[in-house]
């Protein structure tokens, strides 16, 4: 969404007029480099802070780490980076402005028809930001030394795909080099788990083949219109990558090529060395596939995101022009802004850059005749009587009023029930704070589509209206819509300034979508706007024990405990410990909690962990067990269970085995690497 500044700002030598995206961690404005002399650059895309992190110099390490290394890498499959540094103390970075979409945009704007992306423009897009990031595997820094750059967040996010078919690789916040490092704490994990290598999730050395594993499971997921390993948390992700044994494309649907389906599989290949072993090599694999998985053209790619995000209908596009039109240098209509800049802004501007070419503006409306103004009036009155008779059929069906709708959508556990119920509010004049339950009680049965219809019937009506926003970017969380959330928070962040509740959201999104860092950033944003909300900093603390940062996760879990008492806190604060090599402290904690909370599931399965640490595995099998029933639809514990009778070679395995096959989708999978251990040879 864009948002104009009123007039051009200044930030160092350039000069903001728009911006243009916001995210948990950073902004994006669109600007131009003025010189002291009154020359200026081309546009460019502006990125700063947001201004609650400046002070976080991990953060900043990171965010200037993306510059550093991506400057390195000259390559026309890589965003180029045009200038970095401090301006007053806050970091920027200056890069080249792209017009165009993310591959993941491009993805879910064709899901939403029920389809997707066609298999030669996907094997364009994935080759050509596989030649971007091959360069970036082979790049030297200025002595000539080899950077030996790891990506590791190579994915559709991170991937842009322009209006004429460019393809560039943006976005190396969370790269690693041999020179440089990795921007964040060591041993954590980065990335989004869905495409996170083998060797990531089990904390071994890590290479360039991290990255080919990553544009494996995109162009599987374009090939099966699934990801190959998934669940219903992200611990339950990570434990089926660190497993392998994905299914066969061809098993999810038979029109999968032959040859491009042993292309993928090799790609994920659970030991690195099997893998491809460049991202040269997976782009040779692909061309040779050939016949139905022809390499479409860089021209059929461009036509293609065309005619999928139209001129007139892509709102991005629509962003971008304006923003372009907002700069006074801008060579079109006098602009609003003529003589209002700064008195220290240089007056005199060398030729400007050509101009985009757009429409031609419409002519005016011809007047219309008398013969005209009858078919309009004939119409005009026929569209009258028809209203007046469908209002007439309204007055004699009857309606309930929101209260009534809402007391009896409330009685219904039925999501048909609930949505017919409540899916036309807006148009019964029900209240902010009605429509607002009633978005609740559409998402409380799982009903994303009835509250995203009422939702944008809302904010259609008042598009002033926070909540209106915050409701469609809930439904929008629950139906996997990140690039509709983010759109609509955007909207509600500037109805709702200073308000922590976007935050909150975009904090949910980044959870469901498995992205641990991502999430502490946005409930960090949250806790900056609401510095006592307890439940804000047990999230960080959550997300940081998920990510790996266990001296975080400990001060921040205990700074939550010594104010009020969380039992998913303290179950995580347990597990963090147990990580840290203490795991008598950790059962202490674990037993205390399920002392006061004998429900917790967690509490229960890591204790299981813990005592079978401690070698008391008929005290591990028990909490396992007692996990499995109060959570029967999360497959750890029983997994868990699963894997130490297997290596105790436990008369109960068997029984168990059976159990993983009956419950769940891959419980055979699961099953079969339950395996007892060899004994050792005879020396």
């Amino acid at each position: 969404m864009e948002t104009t500044l009123g007039q051009p700002t200044w930030f160092g030598h350039y000069r903001l007029t728009s911006r243009i995206a916001t995210g948990g961690m950073a902004e994006v404005y669109v600007g131009r480099h003025i010189t002291a002399d009154g020359k200026f650059g081309p546009m460019v895309a502006v990125k700063r802070l947001l201004p609650h992190l400046i002070k976080d110099q991990a953060i900043v390490r990171m965010f200037l780490n993306e510059a550093r290394i991506t400057a390195q890498i000259e390559h026309p499959n890589v965003v180029r980076i045009v200038d970095l540094g401090h301006e007053a103390g806050e970091p920027y970075i200056a890069m080249e402005l792209l017009d165009g979409h993310t591959f993941a945009d491009l993805r879910e704007k064709v899901a939403d028809e029920g389809k997707r992306v066609p298999v030669g423009i996907t094997l364009h897009i994935l080759s050509e930001a596989c030649r971007g990031l091959d360069a970036a595997h082979r790049a030297v820094d200025e002595q000539g030394q080899p950077l030996r750059l790891v990506h590791r967040d190579f994915t559709p996010d991170n991937i842009h795909v322009g209006f004429t078919g460019d393809v560039k690789v943006i976005d190396f916040g969370v790269a690693k080099t041999a020179m440089w490092g990795a921007g964040t704490e060591p041993g954590t994990l980065k990335g989004k788990f869905f495409y996170m290598s083998p060797e990531m999730i089990l904390a071994k050395p890590v290479d360039h083949r991290a990255d080919v594993f990553a544009a494996g499971v995109m162009l599987y997921e374009q090939l099966c219109g699934r990801r190959p390993f998934t669940g219903n948390s992200v611990d339950e992700v990570v434990m089926r990558i660190a497993q392998g044994n994905p299914r066969a494309p061809h098993e999810l649907d038979p029109a999968v090529p032959p040859g491009l389906e042993t292309v993928c599989l090799q790609a994920i290949e659970h030991d690195p060395d099997k893998r491809y072993q460049s991202l040269q090599e997976l782009i040779d694999a692909i061309a040779r596939v050939g016949g139905e998985a022809e390499v479409a053209s860089k021209q059929a790619v461009g036509d293609y995101v065309s005619r999928v995000f139209p001129k007139h209908k892509d709102s991005k596009r629509d962003t971008l022009r304006r923003a372009r039109e907002l700069d006074p240098s801008y060579p079109g209509p006098p602009s609003p802004y003529a003589g209002s800049l700064p008195a220290h802004a240089p007056e005199q501007l060398d030729a400007p850059e050509a101009p985009v070419v757009g429409e031609a503006p419409a002519p005016p409306a011809a007047r219309a005749g008398p013969s005209s103004a009858l078919k309009v009036g004939a119409v005009a009155f026929a569209v009258v009587a028809l209203a007046a008779g469908v209002l007439a059929l309204v007055k004699l069906r009857p309606t309930l009023s929101p209260a009534e709708a809402l007391t009896q959508a409330q009685a219904s556990k039925d999501p048909k029930a609930r949505t017919a119920l409540l899916e036309d509010l807006v148009e019964q004049q029900a209240t902010p704070e009605q429509l607002d339950a009633a978005g609740k009680l559409l998402l409380e049965v799982k009903a994303g589509q009835g509250a995203l219809k009422l939702a944008e019937a809302w904010r259609t009506q008042d598009p002033k209206s926070a909540r209106a926003w915050l409701l469609e970017a809930r439904a929008a969380v629950a139906l996997r819509k990140g690039k509709r959330v983010e759109a609509a928070l955007e909207q509600a962040r500037d109805l709702a300034k200073g308000e922590s509740e976007p935050y909150v959201v975009l904090a949910e999104l980044k959870e469901s979508l498995g992205e641990p860092q991502q999430a502490v950033e946005a409930w960090s944003s949250a806790l900056a706007r609401k510095p006592d909300e307890m439940r804000f900093k047990a999230r960080i603390g959550y997300w940081q024990s998920q990510n790996g940062q266990l001296d975080l996760a400990q001060a921040t879990l205990t700074e939550v405990l010594k104010k009020q008492y969380d039992p998913v806190s303290a179950a995580e604060l347990g597990f963090v410990k147990f990580r840290k090599g203490d795991p008598g402290g950790a059962a202490k904690l674990l037993k205390e909690l399920i002392k006061k909370d004998p429900g917790s599931m967690a509490a229960h399965y890591y204790l299981g962990a813990v005592l079978y640490q401690q070698r008391d595995v008929k005290g591990a099998r028990a909490e396992y067990l007692e996990a499995d029933r109060l959570a029967p639809a999360d497959p750890r514990p029983l997994t868990a269970l699963c894997e130490m009778e297997a290596q105790q070679n436990a008369p109960e395995l068997a029984e168990t085995k059976k159990s993983l096959e009956a419950r769940f989708e891959d419980g055979k999978q699961i099953a079969a690497r339950c395996t007892v251990a060899p004994p050792p040879e005879a020396p």
